[in-house]
C-alpha cells in the first residue's frame, strides 16, 4: 500500500481515492483467487455436506464454517490461487482507475506494477516461511532483489536528470522495468506450478503488462506533442472605451 501510494502521489491524486482503489482491488483479487481455487480443486469440496447454517454441533462442540456453502468463505486457511489472486488484483485496479476513477493510465501505471511486484515477492516469502518451503523463499528473493536494484537504478538515473527530460526518462525506465518485472514474475510462477491454468494466467499477465506499457508510452508521447500558444483571443480595450458610461435598458 505504501509503494502504491508513494508512486500515485507523483500525480497528486487524492489520498482517499488512492487508498480506496488499492483496498477494493485487493478485496476483489482475494475473491477471484478463492473462486479459481474452488473451481480447480472442486473434488476437495464435493465431498463436503451442504447445510444452511454456518456451523455443525457434536455434543458440546461447535465447528464453524466446515460445511458447504460456508466453507467457501474459509480464506484464512490459505486456500487461494496465488497467481489468479495477483491477476484479479491487477485487473480490478485497472477497472477502478480507468472506468470508475477515470484517471489517466500513465498516472497510475508505475504505482500498480511496482506495488504488485513487491506484493508478489512478499507473498512468496510468507507462504515459504509458513510451510517451511525453502524453494518458495528462494523464488521470493528472485523477485525482491531485482525490485530493489531497479528502484536504486531509477533513483540514481533520475537524480542527474532535470525538467521535462526527467519525466521522459521516468516513463522509459518504468516501461523497461515493467518488462523486466513481468519476465521474472512469469518465470517464477511457471517453475513453481507448471500447469495449464498457470500458463493461461501467465499469458493474461503478459497481455496486461504489454498493453499497459504501450498505453504508458503513448500517453507520454501525446503529452510531449502538446504545445501552448501565447495568443489571446480577447480584444484589447483602450482607456477611453473603459470610461464610457454604461446604459441600462428601461
Amino acid at each position: 500500500m505504501y509503494v502504491f501510494w508513494k508512486e500515485a502521489s507523483r500525480s497528486r491524486k487524492n489520498n482517499s481515492s488512492v487508498f480506496d482503489s488499492f483496498l477494493f482491488s485487493v478485496l476483489f483479487g482475494i475473491i477471484i483467487g478463492r473462486i479459481v481455487y474452488i473451481v480447480l480443486d472442486w473434488n476437495e469440496f464435493s465431498s463436503y455436506t451442504w447445510y444452511w447454517l454456518p456451523y455443525e454441533r457434536y455434543g458440546d462442540q461447535i465447528y464453524m464454517f466446515r460445511l458447504l456453502p460456508w466453507r467457501f468463505l474459509r480464506i484464512w486457511d490459505g486456500q487461494l490461487d496465488v497467481l489468479f489472486t495477483f491477476i484479479g488484483l491487477l485487473f480490478s485496479q485497472t477497472f477502478f482507475i480507468t472506468f470508475f476513477k477515470k484517471w489517466k493510465w500513465s498516472d497510475l501505471f508505475s504505482a500498480q506494477y511496482y506495488s504488485n511486484w513487491l506484493m508478489i515477492g512478499l507473498i512468496y516469502i510468507f507462504i515459504g516461511i509458513l510451510n517451511s518451503n525453502r524453494e518458495w523463499i528462494q523464488y521470493a528473493w528472485w523477485i525482491l532483489i531485482p525490485f530493489s536494484l531497479m528502484l536504486l537504478l531509477q533513483f540514481l538515473i533520475l537524480k542527474f536528470a532535470d525538467g521535462k527530460k526527467k519525466e521522459n526518462q521516468r516513463v522509459v525506465l518504468n516501461s523497461i522495468f515493467a518488462l523486466f518485472a513481468v519476465t521474472i514474475i512469469s518465470y517464477v510462477f511457471y517453475i513453481s506450478s507448471p500447469k495449464i491454468t498457470t500458463i493461461v494466467g501467465i499469458v493474461a499477465l503478459i497481455i496486461w503488462y504489454v498493453v499497459g506499457i504501450a498505453l504508458n508510452l503513448s500517453g507520454q508521447k501525446r503529452a510531449d506533442n502538446v504545445t501552448i500558444e501565447r495568443v489571446s483571443s480577447v480584444r484589447q480595450i483602450s482607456l477611453p472605451e473603459v470610461r464610457k458610461p454604461i446604459r441600462l435598458p428601461r
